[in-house]
């Protein structure tokens, strides 16, 4: 990108569409060169200022991440010099969930504003780094589903500006490829001819897959279920000659589905915003929206009748003619 008689903080950039998923990496890297033009008033340091802007769309919801660069010299030949660790992106993309969740549980702020956050100040680990980042956020972007990016440069000072700037290997790295388990119990017991119970359990968590799914194909939600049929012949209970055949089945179940992400924004950690509510209140509706809880429980009667005993003439209006079944089942979400 060349840039001449650039006003003060103008701006030019390219800008591609694009469709991808970047939750499953750890950060977006880009290597950056700057320079001032030929018989150009030459461009100081921090003057120029780099942009990578990545969202939804280019103007109302997406981040912003900038970075003020070097310039170097001419006729250099030296690679780090060319390339100097100063003007290079990396950024962190768990910071990115980390000031929209900053933004979403702080009512000072307003979320249709750009707001900006320094990079030492979210991660005070990276204090010394060289290419210090400002981390922006504006509206409801997705890096889960970017759809737009945009590179550019900006001019930082108070007076027009030339200068040429590269960006070269615009790349994702560190894939996160966490592993998950899961587990099935199965247990089925009997009481002579009188009862049977049956009752299975399963569980499996974030990053678990077959061996041949790649990271992006594994699961990104906890899954607790369980289930338990009960029968009983309470007719055993009674005297064999009354010939009661009473069967009796109750079953109960629950199953507990808690996702990575949050379901109303998709690119943040439901951990993360868990640990940015502002209150138990707010904490607890939003797990309440987020997790998928279902209970399940039945009760059934199928099959009451009276068996035919003695040695009476049966007639049609005897008891023993009549089967009688009953139903209750109850979900709860």
């Amino acid at each position: 990108l060349r840039v001449c008689d650039l006003e003060a903080g103008d701006a030019r950039g390219v800008f591609k569409n694009l469709r991808i998923d970047m939750r499953q990496y750890e950060a977006l890297q880009m290597f950056v060169h700057a320079e001032s033009l030929v018989n150009e008033m030459s461009a100081g340091d921090d003057e120029l200022e780099a942009f990578i802007r990545i969202g939804v769309d280019y103007t109302q919801n997406f981040y912003e991440i900038r970075l003020p660069l070097k310039p170097t010299a001419f006729g250099t030949d030296v690679r780090e010099e060319i390339w100097p660790q100063a003007n290079n992106f990396d950024i962190d993309l768990a910071l990115l969930q980390e000031i929209k969740a900053l933004v979403l549980g702080d009512n000072s702020l307003n979320i249709s504003d750009l707001n900006f956050f320094d990079q030492a100040a979210l991660d005070p680990s990276s204090a010394g780094e060289e290419n210090q980042q400002k981390y922006g956020i504006k509206g409801n972007p997705n890096f889960g589903d970017i759809r737009a990016m945009m590179i550019g440069v900006r001019n930082a000072t108070n007076s027009s500006i030339c200068g040429e700037v590269w960006f070269n290997e615009m790349r994702l790295s560190g894939l996160k490829n966490q592993g998950g388990y899961a587990a099935v119990m199965n247990m089925d017991a009997n009481i002579a001819d009188f009862a049977s119970v049956s009752a299975t359990g399963r569980r499996s968590t974030i990053g678990f897959g077959a061996i041949e799914q790649g990271p992006q194909e594994r699961s990104r939600e906890n899954l607790t279920q369980y289930d338990v049929t009960t029968n009983v012949s309470f007719g055993k209970l009674l005297p064999e000659k009354w010939g009661v055949s009473l069967p009796f089945s109750y079953s109960i179940g629950e199953e507990t589905i808690t996702p990575q992400f949050d379901p109303q924004f998709e690119d943040i950690e439901l951990e993360t915003r868990l640990d940015n509510a502002t209150s138990d209140a707010e904490r607890d509706a939003i797990r309440e929206q987020s997790e998928d809880y279902t209970r399940r429980q039945s009760i059934n009667l199928i099959g009451v009748r009276k068996e035919r005993t003695g040695e009476a003439t049966p007639m049609p209006y005897d008891i023993e003619n009549f089967t009688f079944s009953g139903s209750y089942n109850q979900t709860d979400q």
